[in-house]
């Protein structure tokens, strides 16, 4: 397949990732050069300054390009990267904590109590402790068996 005057065939990309590429300005050699990487996520790597070995670097750490950006930005370590999933959480929930200034634990304690990570940190940064959080949703949980009895 040409296109723009280039044979885009040995990139692997199907037509729309093709046209993906084309309108973010990316050449066969970029696609070529980072490869296994999607036009979109080449696109924001080299955006925001990550080189093609950084991200695969940080793909080996199971950390897509859009988290290895703002872990960097946050600089956060793949060893911290990785303390915060051996105890199941994302490296976008790693990086948020971060920048939301919380610890695994408090989030631990946060997901523990029901909430999850975005909606737990969304609360801290407006203020909320954990306990005011469980205070407030169940004072609107119904009763397990009375929703929609009128009493």
């Amino acid at each position: 397949m040409t296109r723009n005057g280039d044979d885009w065939s040995a990139t692997g990309l199907d037509d729309s990732e093709v046209e993906d590429a084309i309108g973010f300005h990316l050449t066969v050699a970029d696609v070529l050069e980072w490869k296994p990487f999607r036009p979109l996520e080449v696109y924001w790597a080299k955006k925001h300054g990550l080189s093609a070995e950084e991200a695969r670097r940080w793909a080996q750490e199971g950390v897509p390009i859009r988290d290895a950006i703002r872990a960097r930005t946050m600089e956060l370590t793949a060893a911290e990267i990785r303390r915060w999933q051996a105890h199941g959480f994302t490296a976008a929930d790693a990086c948020e904590a971060k920048e939301t200034g919380v610890s695994i634990q408090e989030v631990m304690a946060w997901r523990e109590a029901g909430f999850v990570v975005p909606d737990a940190l969304q609360l801290i940064r407006h203020g909320w402790t954990l306990a005011e959080a469980v205070v407030a949703r169940n004072r609107h949980l119904a009763p397990i068996g009375t929703a929609g009895r009128g009493g």
